[in-house]
């Protein structure tokens, strides 16, 4: 089963008595998947004297580790989109053709070196009724790598409560993007008006990812060694009733997630009403495709309804 609590009332909280505080809901279930990521858990989820979480944190049984996190700068930009003429779709920029070297320099020093990658984007560009809502105003979002080795030492600390070195810190990844921003789109330069900056700490802050890993398990080769098969790229786990979906039940990245979540769930149907369930599907996806052609038969909508499946 899993204890659900109150979240208003667990964020208002400033230490573990007080939490524990919290009054809680026991709810029970025969299987229970989680989405989560395999790192919160393990490390938060259940208790440490399972033989799972022992073996998790053996590192002869587990060589995985949590992906990088990432820096992210919001800015708030004078002036409608159109008129300042800032592009409607995603930008990347890249510094250097080699780019393992690049991202060991910048992880190396980040104050003193310029990110290798970094989206670029202008939400209020995609959002039809931004200009009506926020006249005058556009926005964009920047986002690069940020390891979370380099703020682990405010890692017990609260939001807007790190300190001047912290602080300092952000300024200067800060002034990277910034200029990275201002030679790639020239048209917003003075025109800024507000910026701020989220790091690995805000990740761990609002979404609870485990040392600020975005994308769950860093995507290695190591993943599919032997010792790492009970962790990742499958959707059971040595505990019984529970299993895993996204990413962690499959592989990373956003079709990861999503082939994980297909996974988790035939997991938990077995096999026969999962293929119970891809019939249903494909029945009809079939119906539709024959709606759309009245001139087929079933058998061809059957086959054309699997080809767009597969191949599209």
């Amino acid at each position: 089963g899993v204890r659900v609590s109150n979240t208003s009332e667990l964020w208002e909280c400033t230490s573990d008595e007080e939490r524990d505080q919290v009054p809680s809901v026991e709810i029970r279930a025969k299987n229970i998947v989680w989405a989560a990521g395999i790192y919160n858990l393990y490390t938060k989820m259940l208790p440490r004297e399972l033989p799972a979480v022992k073996e998790f944190h053996d590192p002869t049984k587990r060589t995985v580790r949590q992906s990088n996190g990432h820096v992210f700068l919001f800015l708030k930009i004078k002036g409608d989109a159109d008129e300042i003429g800032v592009p409607d779709h995603n930008l990347w920029y890249f510094n250097s053709y080699d780019m393992d070297q690049a991202f060991d320099e910048y992880f190396a020093n980040p104050t003193e070196t310029r990110p290798p990658t970094v989206y670029i984007g202008f939400p209020c560009t995609k959002d039809t009724s931004w200009k009506k809502r926020y006249p005058g105003v556009s926005n964009c979002v920047m986002i690069s790598d940020g390891l979370w080795e380099w703020f682990a030492k405010w890692e017990n600390t609260h939001v807007k409560q790190r300190g001047p070195d912290y602080e300092e810190f952000k300024e200067k990844l800060t002034k990277h993007l910034l200029d990275i921003l201002y030679e790639t789109v020239p048209q917003v330069q003075g025109k800024v008006e507000f910026h701020m900056l989220g790091t690995p700490l805000s990740e761990v802050s609002y979404l609870s990812s485990y040392h600020a890993g975005s994308y769950g398990t860093k995507c290695l080769p190591s993943m599919f060694a032997k010792e790492n098969r009970n962790w990742t790229t499958t959707p059971h786990t040595s505990i019984p009733g529970l299993y895993l979906a996204g990413s962690d039940a499959f592989l990373p990245a956003v079709c990861g997630a999503m082939y994980g979540g297909c996974f988790g769930a035939a997991a938990v149907l077995g096999h026969v009403r999962t293929f119970k369930l891809m019939v249903s599907f494909m029945t009809d996806f079939a119906k539709s495709v024959k709606e759309d052609n009245p001139k087929l038969s079933w058998f061809q909508a059957y086959y054309a309804a699997w080809d767009k499946f597969v191949n599209e």
